[in-house]
Protein backbone atom coordinates (compact mmCIF):
# COMPACT_ATOMS: atom_id res chain seq x y z
CA UNK A 1 0.00 0.00 0.00
CA UNK A 2 1.15 3.41 -0.92
CA UNK A 3 0.51 6.54 0.78
CA UNK A 4 -0.34 9.70 -0.79
CA UNK A 5 -2.76 12.67 -1.38
CA UNK A 6 -5.80 12.37 -3.36
CA UNK A 7 -4.73 14.72 -5.52
CA UNK A 8 -2.46 12.50 -6.81
CA UNK A 9 -4.34 9.11 -7.25
CA UNK A 10 -4.82 7.70 -10.67
CA UNK A 11 -8.24 5.91 -11.04
CA UNK A 12 -9.35 5.22 -14.49
CA UNK A 13 -12.68 6.58 -15.96
CA UNK A 14 -15.40 4.49 -15.58
CA UNK A 15 -19.49 3.89 -13.62
CA UNK A 16 -19.37 5.51 -10.34
CA UNK A 17 -21.11 3.62 -8.15
CA UNK A 18 -22.53 4.24 -4.70
CA UNK A 19 -22.96 2.37 -1.89
CA UNK A 20 -25.28 4.14 0.94
CA UNK A 21 -27.89 3.59 3.05
CA UNK A 22 -31.37 3.00 2.63
CA UNK A 23 -33.85 5.23 3.54
CA UNK A 24 -35.55 2.57 6.49
CA UNK A 25 -31.55 2.58 7.61
CA UNK A 26 -30.94 6.44 7.67
CA UNK A 27 -34.81 6.77 9.28
CA UNK A 28 -33.09 4.38 12.07
CA UNK A 29 -29.91 6.56 12.60
CA UNK A 30 -32.20 9.34 12.52
CA UNK A 31 -33.47 7.90 16.21
CA UNK A 32 -30.35 6.22 17.03
CA UNK A 33 -29.78 5.21 21.02
CA UNK A 34 -27.49 7.78 23.15
CA UNK A 35 -24.59 5.64 24.15
CA UNK A 36 -22.93 5.95 27.48
CA UNK A 37 -20.07 5.26 26.06
CA UNK A 38 -17.60 8.22 25.50
CA UNK A 39 -15.24 9.24 22.84
CA UNK A 40 -11.76 8.10 23.20
CA UNK A 41 -9.34 11.25 24.28
CA UNK A 42 -7.82 11.07 20.37
CA UNK A 43 -11.27 11.01 19.12
CA UNK A 44 -12.39 13.97 20.80
CA UNK A 45 -9.42 16.41 20.31
CA UNK A 46 -10.28 15.28 16.53
CA UNK A 47 -13.68 16.63 16.68
CA UNK A 48 -12.78 19.71 18.39
CA UNK A 49 -9.79 20.22 16.10
CA UNK A 50 -12.27 20.08 12.86
CA UNK A 51 -15.29 21.71 15.11
CA UNK A 52 -12.68 24.84 15.70
CA UNK A 53 -11.04 24.69 11.90
CA UNK A 54 -13.63 24.91 10.34
CA UNK A 55 -15.44 27.38 12.56
CA UNK A 56 -12.14 29.44 11.46
CA UNK A 57 -13.39 29.09 7.50
CA UNK A 58 -10.00 26.56 7.23
CA UNK A 59 -9.96 23.95 4.73
CA UNK A 60 -10.26 20.97 7.25
CA UNK A 61 -11.43 17.39 6.08
CA UNK A 62 -10.22 15.04 8.35
CA UNK A 63 -10.95 12.07 6.27
CA UNK A 64 -9.02 8.85 5.49
CA UNK A 65 -9.65 6.61 2.56
CA UNK A 66 -8.48 3.30 0.95
CA UNK A 67 -8.45 2.65 -2.64
CA UNK A 68 -7.56 -0.78 -4.73
CA UNK A 69 -8.20 -2.10 -7.98
CA UNK A 70 -9.49 -5.51 -8.88
CA UNK A 71 -8.43 -6.71 -11.94
CA UNK A 72 -11.69 -8.91 -12.80
CA UNK A 73 -15.39 -8.31 -14.01
CA UNK A 74 -17.35 -6.37 -10.81
CA UNK A 75 -20.24 -8.13 -9.06
CA UNK A 76 -22.01 -5.23 -7.79
CA UNK A 77 -24.84 -7.02 -5.59
CA UNK A 78 -21.95 -8.83 -4.10
CA UNK A 79 -19.67 -5.88 -3.42
CA UNK A 80 -22.69 -4.02 -1.60
CA UNK A 81 -23.28 -7.37 0.29
CA UNK A 82 -19.43 -7.39 1.31
CA UNK A 83 -19.49 -2.91 2.11
CA UNK A 84 -22.05 -3.92 4.38
CA UNK A 85 -20.86 -6.95 5.89
CA UNK A 86 -17.53 -4.78 6.62
CA UNK A 87 -20.16 -1.95 8.39
CA UNK A 88 -22.13 -4.10 10.54
CA UNK A 89 -19.12 -5.63 11.68
CA UNK A 90 -16.93 -3.04 13.27
CA UNK A 91 -18.88 -1.21 15.77
CA UNK A 92 -17.25 2.26 15.49
CA UNK A 93 -18.82 2.28 11.97
CA UNK A 94 -22.38 1.91 13.75
CA UNK A 95 -21.82 5.03 15.72
CA UNK A 96 -21.76 8.91 15.22
CA UNK A 97 -21.42 12.16 18.12
CA UNK A 98 -23.64 15.11 18.62
CA UNK A 99 -23.04 18.41 21.23
CA UNK A 100 -19.97 20.72 20.63
CA UNK A 101 -16.63 20.95 21.52
CA UNK A 102 -17.30 20.78 25.34
CA UNK A 103 -20.30 18.52 25.59
CA UNK A 104 -20.04 15.09 22.76
CA UNK A 105 -22.36 12.52 23.30
CA UNK A 106 -22.00 9.09 21.11
CA UNK A 107 -25.36 7.87 19.14
CA UNK A 108 -25.52 4.39 17.95
CA UNK A 109 -27.68 2.56 15.54
CA UNK A 110 -28.58 -1.51 15.76
CA UNK A 111 -26.38 -3.36 13.10
CA UNK A 112 -29.44 -5.23 12.01
CA UNK A 113 -30.87 -2.10 11.12
CA UNK A 114 -27.88 -1.21 8.91
CA UNK A 115 -28.98 -2.05 4.73
CA UNK A 116 -27.07 -0.48 1.94
CA UNK A 117 -27.65 -0.27 -1.18
CA UNK A 118 -26.13 1.08 -4.61
CA UNK A 119 -27.19 4.25 -6.13
CA UNK A 120 -25.52 4.77 -9.27
CA UNK A 121 -23.03 8.14 -9.30
CA UNK A 122 -22.93 9.20 -13.23
CA UNK A 123 -20.42 7.99 -15.94
CA UNK A 124 -16.52 9.81 -15.46
CA UNK A 125 -15.06 10.15 -18.50
CA UNK A 126 -11.41 10.84 -16.93
CA UNK A 127 -9.55 10.36 -14.34
CA UNK A 128 -10.14 14.00 -13.10
CA UNK A 129 -13.71 13.73 -13.08
CA UNK A 130 -13.41 10.49 -11.09
CA UNK A 131 -11.18 12.35 -8.57
CA UNK A 132 -13.19 15.30 -8.46
CA UNK A 133 -16.86 13.40 -7.85
CA UNK A 134 -14.90 10.44 -5.45
CA UNK A 135 -13.18 13.78 -3.51
CA UNK A 136 -16.76 15.46 -3.19
CA UNK A 137 -17.90 12.33 -1.21
CA UNK A 138 -15.57 11.98 1.06
CA UNK A 139 -15.71 15.90 1.78
CA UNK A 140 -18.98 15.62 2.17
CA UNK A 141 -20.44 12.57 3.71
CA UNK A 142 -17.62 11.92 6.52
CA UNK A 143 -18.52 13.81 9.22
CA UNK A 144 -18.30 12.51 12.53
CA UNK A 145 -21.74 14.35 13.84
CA UNK A 146 -23.78 12.25 11.58
CA UNK A 147 -24.11 9.28 9.94
CA UNK A 148 -22.85 7.59 7.83
CA UNK A 149 -19.40 8.91 8.82
CA UNK A 150 -18.06 7.05 5.64
CA UNK A 151 -18.59 7.03 2.31
CA UNK A 152 -17.87 4.01 -0.03
CA UNK A 153 -18.14 2.95 -3.48
CA UNK A 154 -16.52 1.75 -6.74
CA UNK A 155 -15.57 2.50 -9.90
CA UNK A 156 -17.00 0.29 -12.51
CA UNK A 157 -14.13 0.32 -15.61
CA UNK A 158 -14.93 -0.41 -18.99
CA UNK A 159 -12.07 -2.67 -20.87
CA UNK A 160 -12.25 -0.37 -23.78
CA UNK A 161 -11.59 3.00 -21.99
CA UNK A 162 -8.55 4.22 -21.92
CA UNK A 163 -6.89 5.72 -19.04
CA UNK A 164 -4.08 7.47 -17.69
CA UNK A 165 -0.44 5.63 -18.24
CA UNK A 166 0.25 2.52 -16.46
CA UNK A 167 -3.56 2.87 -15.11
CA UNK A 168 -5.51 -0.38 -15.26
CA UNK A 169 -8.35 0.00 -18.29
CA UNK A 170 -10.45 -2.73 -17.00
CA UNK A 171 -11.68 -4.39 -13.55
CA UNK A 172 -13.47 -2.03 -10.90
CA UNK A 173 -11.92 0.12 -8.15
CA UNK A 174 -12.93 0.07 -4.50
CA UNK A 175 -13.05 3.34 -2.71
CA UNK A 176 -13.82 3.66 0.84
CA UNK A 177 -13.09 7.37 2.70
CA UNK A 178 -14.35 7.33 6.60
CA UNK A 179 -13.65 10.41 9.11
CA UNK A 180 -10.33 9.41 10.64
CA UNK A 181 -12.09 9.49 14.80
CA UNK A 182 -13.01 5.78 13.43
CA UNK A 183 -10.10 4.84 11.72
CA UNK A 184 -6.24 4.89 11.35
CA UNK A 185 -3.76 3.23 8.91
CA UNK A 186 -3.44 -0.08 10.18
CA UNK A 187 -7.18 -0.07 10.17
CA UNK A 188 -7.45 0.28 6.97
CA UNK A 189 -4.56 -1.40 5.68
CA UNK A 190 -6.93 -4.62 7.36
CA UNK A 191 -9.88 -3.04 5.99
CA UNK A 192 -8.59 -3.75 2.43
CA UNK A 193 -8.09 -7.31 3.31
CA UNK A 194 -11.45 -8.12 4.86
CA UNK A 195 -13.12 -6.15 2.20
CA UNK A 196 -11.63 -8.89 -0.44
CA UNK A 197 -12.20 -11.44 1.33
CA UNK A 198 -16.03 -10.71 2.26
CA UNK A 199 -16.50 -9.85 -1.17
CA UNK A 200 -14.65 -13.23 -2.57
CA UNK A 201 -17.02 -15.16 -0.11
CA UNK A 202 -20.42 -13.25 -1.20
CA UNK A 203 -19.27 -13.80 -5.17
CA UNK A 204 -18.35 -17.64 -4.09
CA UNK A 205 -21.32 -18.00 -1.81
CA UNK A 206 -19.17 -19.01 0.71
CA UNK A 207 -21.51 -18.43 4.31
CA UNK A 208 -18.66 -18.99 6.66
CA UNK A 209 -19.05 -15.76 8.83
CA UNK A 210 -15.35 -14.38 9.60
CA UNK A 211 -14.39 -14.20 12.60
CA UNK A 212 -15.14 -11.78 15.36
CA UNK A 213 -13.53 -8.45 16.17
CA UNK A 214 -13.79 -6.37 18.86
CA UNK A 215 -15.51 -2.94 18.97
CA UNK A 216 -13.41 0.08 19.38
CA UNK A 217 -16.51 1.98 21.00
CA UNK A 218 -15.60 -0.36 23.65
CA UNK A 219 -12.00 0.17 23.90
CA UNK A 220 -12.59 3.98 24.17
CA UNK A 221 -14.98 3.46 27.50
CA UNK A 222 -12.22 1.29 28.79
CA UNK A 223 -9.76 3.72 27.62
CA UNK A 224 -11.51 5.94 29.79
CA UNK A 225 -11.56 4.27 32.45
CA UNK A 226 -8.13 3.69 32.51
CA UNK A 227 -7.19 7.64 32.41
CA UNK A 228 -9.31 7.89 35.80
CA UNK A 229 -6.73 5.64 37.49
CA UNK A 230 -3.76 8.09 36.29
CA UNK A 231 -2.09 9.94 39.01
CA UNK A 232 1.20 12.52 39.48
CA UNK A 233 2.94 9.11 40.11
CA UNK A 234 2.22 7.10 37.43
CA UNK A 235 5.17 5.19 34.96
CA UNK A 236 3.42 7.52 31.94
CA UNK A 237 4.30 11.22 33.92
CA UNK A 238 7.89 10.06 34.21
CA UNK A 239 8.20 9.18 31.05
CA UNK A 240 6.81 12.39 29.64
CA UNK A 241 8.10 14.44 32.73
CA UNK A 242 11.78 13.34 31.67
CA UNK A 243 11.12 13.20 28.19
CA UNK A 244 10.01 17.53 27.78
CA UNK A 245 12.19 18.55 30.52
CA UNK A 246 15.04 18.52 28.66
CA UNK A 247 14.03 20.29 25.63
CA UNK A 248 11.56 23.23 28.49
CA UNK A 249 8.45 21.03 28.31
CA UNK A 250 8.14 22.36 24.43
CA UNK A 251 6.90 19.48 21.93
CA UNK A 252 9.09 18.75 18.91
CA UNK A 253 9.95 21.10 16.02
CA UNK A 254 10.75 20.65 12.64
CA UNK A 255 15.00 21.76 12.38
CA UNK A 256 14.35 23.66 9.38
CA UNK A 257 12.95 27.12 9.16
CA UNK A 258 9.36 26.68 7.40
CA UNK A 259 8.39 30.03 6.28
CA UNK A 260 5.91 30.85 9.39
CA UNK A 261 5.84 32.95 12.60
CA UNK A 262 5.21 30.90 15.87
CA UNK A 263 1.48 29.37 16.33
CA UNK A 264 0.60 30.31 12.52
CA UNK A 265 -0.65 27.55 10.27
CA UNK A 266 -0.70 26.96 6.47
CA UNK A 267 -2.76 24.64 3.85
CA UNK A 268 -1.12 21.11 3.90
CA UNK A 269 0.69 19.33 1.37
CA UNK A 270 2.48 15.94 1.10
CA UNK A 271 5.37 14.83 -0.59
CA UNK A 272 7.47 11.07 -1.29
CA UNK A 273 11.26 10.32 -1.05
CA UNK A 274 12.83 6.91 -0.76
CA UNK A 275 14.86 6.36 1.38
CA UNK A 276 16.50 3.59 0.41
CA UNK A 277 15.79 -0.25 -1.83
CA UNK A 278 15.70 -3.65 -0.01
CA UNK A 279 19.03 -4.00 -0.23
CA UNK A 280 20.36 -0.81 1.90
CA UNK A 281 17.43 -1.13 3.99
CA UNK A 282 18.29 -4.79 5.05
CA UNK A 283 21.75 -3.13 5.63
CA UNK A 284 21.17 -1.19 7.66
CA UNK A 285 18.98 -3.35 9.69
CA UNK A 286 22.33 -4.91 10.17
CA UNK A 287 23.63 -2.10 11.36
CA UNK A 288 21.01 -1.25 14.00
CA UNK A 289 21.21 -5.57 14.96
CA UNK A 290 25.17 -5.04 15.46
CA UNK A 291 24.41 -2.48 17.58
CA UNK A 292 21.37 -3.85 19.81
CA UNK A 293 18.96 -1.84 18.44
CA UNK A 294 15.93 -2.41 15.97
CA UNK A 295 14.72 -0.74 12.87
CA UNK A 296 12.76 1.72 14.40
CA UNK A 297 16.10 2.73 16.69
CA UNK A 298 18.06 2.82 14.01
CA UNK A 299 15.40 5.35 11.68
CA UNK A 300 15.46 7.48 15.01
CA UNK A 301 18.85 7.47 15.11
CA UNK A 302 19.15 8.43 11.33
CA UNK A 303 16.41 11.62 11.90
CA UNK A 304 18.22 12.69 15.05
CA UNK A 305 21.77 12.49 13.04
CA UNK A 306 19.47 14.86 10.50
CA UNK A 307 18.63 17.37 13.06
CA UNK A 308 22.50 17.29 14.19
CA UNK A 309 24.03 17.86 10.94
CA UNK A 310 21.23 20.27 9.64
CA UNK A 311 20.87 22.56 13.14
CA UNK A 312 23.57 21.92 15.33
CA UNK A 313 20.99 19.67 17.53
CA UNK A 314 22.39 17.51 20.63
CA UNK A 315 18.82 16.59 22.26
CA UNK A 316 16.68 14.78 20.03
CA UNK A 317 12.73 14.49 20.77
CA UNK A 318 10.27 12.98 18.50
CA UNK A 319 6.44 11.97 19.47
CA UNK A 320 6.20 8.68 18.29
CA UNK A 321 3.19 7.15 16.57
CA UNK A 322 2.70 3.50 18.52
CA UNK A 323 -0.28 1.11 17.89
CA UNK A 324 -2.92 0.42 21.34
CA UNK A 325 -4.02 -2.94 20.11
CA UNK A 326 -3.10 -4.36 22.90
CA UNK A 327 -5.60 -7.13 23.35
CA UNK A 328 -6.33 -9.50 20.45
CA UNK A 329 -9.56 -8.98 20.36
CA UNK A 330 -8.83 -5.71 18.71
CA UNK A 331 -5.94 -7.17 16.72
CA UNK A 332 -7.61 -6.39 13.20
CA UNK A 333 -10.78 -4.30 14.37
CA UNK A 334 -11.65 -0.76 13.06
CA UNK A 335 -11.09 2.40 14.79
CA UNK A 336 -8.24 4.66 15.88
CA UNK A 337 -6.00 2.69 17.97
CA UNK A 338 -3.06 5.01 17.66
CA UNK A 339 -1.49 6.76 20.64
CA UNK A 340 2.03 8.67 20.59
CA UNK A 341 4.72 8.84 23.30
CA UNK A 342 7.95 11.15 23.22
CA UNK A 343 11.40 9.64 21.93
CA UNK A 344 13.79 11.95 24.02
CA UNK A 345 17.85 11.63 23.60
CA UNK A 346 20.42 14.07 24.28
CA UNK A 347 22.93 13.08 22.16
CA UNK A 348 25.71 15.30 23.00
CA UNK A 349 27.86 12.55 23.83
CA UNK A 350 27.01 9.75 20.89
CA UNK A 351 30.24 10.09 18.74
CA UNK A 352 29.55 7.32 16.47
CA UNK A 353 25.72 6.17 14.29
CA UNK A 354 25.85 2.86 16.32
CA UNK A 355 25.50 5.07 19.93
CA UNK A 356 22.74 6.76 18.87
CA UNK A 357 20.78 3.66 18.08
CA UNK A 358 21.61 2.35 21.28
CA UNK A 359 20.56 5.47 22.60
CA UNK A 360 17.43 5.52 20.39
CA UNK A 361 16.83 2.00 21.86
CA UNK A 362 16.83 2.89 25.76
CA UNK A 363 14.49 5.54 24.55
CA UNK A 364 12.05 3.66 22.96
CA UNK A 365 11.96 1.10 25.69
CA UNK A 366 11.33 3.51 27.91
CA UNK A 367 8.48 5.06 26.20
CA UNK A 368 6.46 1.90 26.45
CA UNK A 369 5.58 2.55 29.86
CA UNK A 370 3.50 5.24 28.66
CA UNK A 371 2.18 3.86 25.43
CA UNK A 372 -1.30 2.16 26.87
CA UNK A 373 -2.42 5.99 28.63
CA UNK A 374 -3.28 8.50 26.31
CA UNK A 375 -1.11 11.31 25.61
CA UNK A 376 -3.85 13.61 26.44
CA UNK A 377 -4.17 12.70 29.85
CA UNK A 378 -0.88 12.47 30.44
CA UNK A 379 0.59 16.15 29.19
CA UNK A 380 -2.11 17.17 30.97
CA UNK A 381 -0.90 15.84 34.24
CA UNK A 382 2.53 16.96 33.14
CA UNK A 383 0.82 20.58 32.93
CA UNK A 384 -0.28 20.27 36.35
CA UNK A 385 3.08 19.06 37.89
CA UNK A 386 4.78 21.71 35.91
CA UNK A 387 2.54 24.54 36.96
CA UNK A 388 1.41 25.19 33.26
CA UNK A 389 5.02 24.32 31.67
CA UNK A 390 3.86 22.28 29.31
CA UNK A 391 0.47 23.67 28.29
CA UNK A 392 -1.03 22.54 25.13
CA UNK A 393 -4.34 23.67 23.20
CA UNK A 394 -7.46 20.99 22.87
CA UNK A 395 -6.82 21.84 19.56
CA UNK A 396 -3.14 22.03 18.88
CA UNK A 397 -1.90 18.75 16.34
CA UNK A 398 1.58 18.35 17.17
CA UNK A 399 3.70 17.05 14.70
CA UNK A 400 4.54 13.52 14.86
CA UNK A 401 6.66 10.31 13.73
CA UNK A 402 5.42 6.90 12.08
CA UNK A 403 7.45 3.75 11.45
CA UNK A 404 5.85 0.91 10.19
CA UNK A 405 6.67 -2.45 8.81
CA UNK A 406 4.16 -2.97 5.65
CA UNK A 407 5.97 -6.17 4.89
CA UNK A 408 4.42 -7.54 7.88
CA UNK A 409 0.51 -7.13 6.66
CA UNK A 410 -0.93 -9.06 4.69
CA UNK A 411 -3.21 -5.94 3.26
CA UNK A 412 -0.61 -4.09 1.91
CA UNK A 413 -0.25 -6.70 -1.10
CA UNK A 414 -2.99 -9.08 -1.75
CA UNK A 415 -2.97 -11.02 -4.87
CA UNK A 416 -5.39 -10.01 -7.45
CA UNK A 417 -5.31 -6.78 -5.85
CA UNK A 418 -2.84 -4.03 -7.45
CA UNK A 419 -2.99 -0.37 -6.86
CA UNK A 420 -3.60 0.08 -2.95
CA UNK A 421 -3.27 3.28 -1.69
CA UNK A 422 -4.16 5.31 1.23
CA UNK A 423 -5.06 8.75 0.57
CA UNK A 424 -5.29 11.62 2.59
CA UNK A 425 -7.72 15.22 2.47
CA UNK A 426 -7.12 18.95 2.69
CA UNK A 427 -5.51 20.10 5.96
CA UNK A 428 -3.92 22.67 8.02
CA UNK A 429 -0.42 22.52 9.81
CA UNK A 430 2.62 24.46 11.19
CA UNK A 431 5.04 21.86 11.30
CA UNK A 432 6.08 18.07 9.39
CA UNK A 433 4.82 14.92 10.07
CA UNK A 434 6.73 11.63 8.94
CA UNK A 435 5.34 8.41 7.95
CA UNK A 436 8.36 6.18 6.95
CA UNK A 437 6.90 3.09 5.57
CA UNK A 438 9.19 -0.20 4.91
CA UNK A 439 7.62 -2.11 1.77
CA UNK A 440 9.07 -5.26 -0.10
CA UNK A 441 11.39 -3.55 -2.46
CA UNK A 442 11.60 -0.01 -1.10
CA UNK A 443 11.54 2.14 2.18
CA UNK A 444 9.71 5.73 1.54
CA UNK A 445 8.75 8.62 3.97
CA UNK A 446 5.70 10.60 3.29
CA UNK A 447 6.09 14.32 4.88
CA UNK A 448 2.98 16.52 5.63
CA UNK A 449 4.34 20.11 5.80
CA UNK A 450 3.22 23.40 5.29
CA UNK A 451 2.59 24.90 1.65
CA UNK A 452 5.13 27.48 1.94
CA UNK A 453 8.21 28.15 -0.57
CA UNK A 454 10.37 28.25 2.85
CA UNK A 455 9.16 24.78 3.86
CA UNK A 456 9.11 22.97 0.30
CA UNK A 457 13.01 23.67 -0.11
CA UNK A 458 13.99 22.97 3.91
CA UNK A 459 11.75 19.75 3.52
CA UNK A 460 13.65 18.70 0.45
CA UNK A 461 17.35 19.02 1.67
CA UNK A 462 15.47 17.08 4.86
CA UNK A 463 14.49 14.24 3.43
CA UNK A 464 17.72 14.13 0.82
CA UNK A 465 19.87 14.40 4.03
CA UNK A 466 18.01 11.40 5.50
CA UNK A 467 18.41 9.29 2.76
CA UNK A 468 22.02 10.24 2.95
CA UNK A 469 22.89 9.27 6.89
CA UNK A 470 21.07 6.09 5.57
CA UNK A 471 23.98 5.59 2.59
CA UNK A 472 26.40 7.04 4.44
CA UNK A 473 25.88 4.71 7.36
CA UNK A 474 26.21 1.29 5.38
CA UNK A 475 28.80 2.21 3.16
CA UNK A 476 30.49 2.48 6.28
CA UNK A 477 29.73 -0.33 7.78
CA UNK A 478 30.50 -2.39 4.40
CA UNK A 479 34.07 -0.79 4.90
CA UNK A 480 34.51 -2.62 8.06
Amino acid sequence: MEMTSIEKWLPAPGELLEFVPTAETLAAARNGSLSTARPSSIQAGHIRTAIERRSRGLDWSPWVAIAFHVPAPLNRQALCRAFNAFVTRHGTLLSWFEGDVDNLRRRVIPSEAVTLKIARGGDAQTTGQVREKVTERFAGNTSPLSWPSFAAGAIDHDAGRDGPPGSPTAGFTVYYGVDHSHTDGVSMLYGVQELRELYERQVTGNTEPLPPVGSYVDFSAAERELEETLTLASPPVAVWLSALGQTGFRLPSFPLPLGLEPGETASAVRTHADIGDAATIDAFEKVARSAGGGMAAAMFAALSTVDTELAGRSLYLALNAVATRFDPIYATAQGWFVNVVPIAADLSQAETFEQRVGAMQSALERSRAAAAMPARAVVDAVTSATGGGAQVSATTVPPMVSYIDMRRFAGAELPGTDQIVALGGPGNTGDVSLWINRKRQRTYVMASYPNTPTAHASVTDYLAALGDVITRTVGAAAVL
